[in-house]
């Protein structure tokens, strides 16, 4: 009658070789409705498939000798109640990709996926497994982080554009991808499609813990033209090139007033040439926000040029009031 079952190991615990004994008592519990625990065989997958109760499901892994699952015992499972899928811990993703390659979540909600490294090939596999699990009707929130931690830059690192997977997430309301190696590749094309295609995003972060693997032909134009497709949009946080600004300052803006908190990653390795004209361009399409957040000094005299513009814009209400 079990229904909440918390294991948790850290990674000096040999767990691997208890894997057996903890799937069987796993496999006697029946009314499951949250489970947390580390990797299962593929007789634990197949019991909690057939569980109408179970609604949330966090593997974390917590070592790095992963149990490996038989080829012959692969077939495809429907979690048809399941809602949140969080997968943390991971050494790597292939082993955990391998299942979800297998596995149909038609009423899943939110999906988290954390693994210390991901090559290029399989980041492609994770998110197009992701796009086939009959979830593109109900999936809301989306987040995948891979760090690299300490890792050199692998040598099939390419830039992937994953991103274009999940456009069938029409409802999507969170997207945040952690991506340091390999990098996702953003361009205003792609960035059009993806706001087009989620009309209710709240949150969008593609972002990476190291610049120079960057890879984005995101415009300030781009930018302002996608935006115009989310009204919802709350907080942006995606990689951008300064090399030129492709919007007037003097033009007529569409504001979006929903925007609050924005951080942008300029891999243009360029200064800024005209702070003050950013500034004014950025307070005129998007006047709630009054900083642009970003790592190191990029943006600090852009942002003091839009504190004094949001200051400015107060007096004048304050004094019209």
């Amino acid at each position: 009658a079990l229904e909440h079952l918390y294991i948790h190991t850290d990674g000096y615990y040999d767990i691997a070789s208890q894997l057996c004994l903890l799937s069987d008592r796993i496999r006697r519990c029946t009314r499951l409705v949250t489970l947390s625990c580390p990797m299962l065989n593929w007789e634990t997958w197949k019991h909690l498939s057939c569980l109408p109760t179970l609604l949330e499901l966090e593997i974390d892994q917590g070592y790095d000798d992963t149990p490996s699952l038989s080829e012959q015992d692969i077939v495809n499972l429907s979690f048809l109640n399941i809602m949140n899928l969080s997968f943390r811990g991971l050494a790597d993703g292939a082993e955990i990709i391998t299942v979800i390659q297998h596995l149909q979540f038609p009423s899943l909600k939110k999906f988290k996926f954390a693994a210390r490294f991901l090559y290029s090939e399989e980041a492609e596999q994770l998110f197009h497994a992701l796009s086939c699990c009959k979830a593109c009707q109900t999936l809301e929130e989306i987040i995948i982080c891979s760090p690299d931690e300490g890792d050199p830059v692998l040598p099939n690192s390419e830039p992937v554009t994953t991103v274009l997977h999940l456009l069938c997430f029409t409802q999507l309301r969170t997207l945040q991808l952690w991506f340091d190696n390999p990098c996702i590749y953003l361009d205003n094309d792609i960035l059009l499609q993806a706001m087009s295609s989620w009309p209710h995003i709240r949150t969008l972060a593609v972002n990476y813990l190291d610049n120079h693997h960057a890879s984005s032909e995101v415009s300030l134009h781009g930018l302002f033209t996608a935006l115009s497709l989310c009204p919802q949009l709350h907080t942006l946080r995606i990689p951008i090139n300064l090399a030129t600004i492709d919007v007037d300052p003097d033009a007529e803006p569409i504001q979006h007033t929903s925007l609050r908190t924005l951080e942008l990653l300029d891999i243009s390795q360029s200064q800024i040439a005209d702070a003050e004209a950013l500034a004014r361009i950025i307070s005129a399409w998007l006047p709630c926000v009054d900083k642009v957040e970003s790592i190191g000094s990029t943006w600090d005299e852009v942002n003091k040029h839009l504190k004094s513009s949001t200051a400015a814009t107060a007096l004048y209400i304050a004094g019209a009031s």
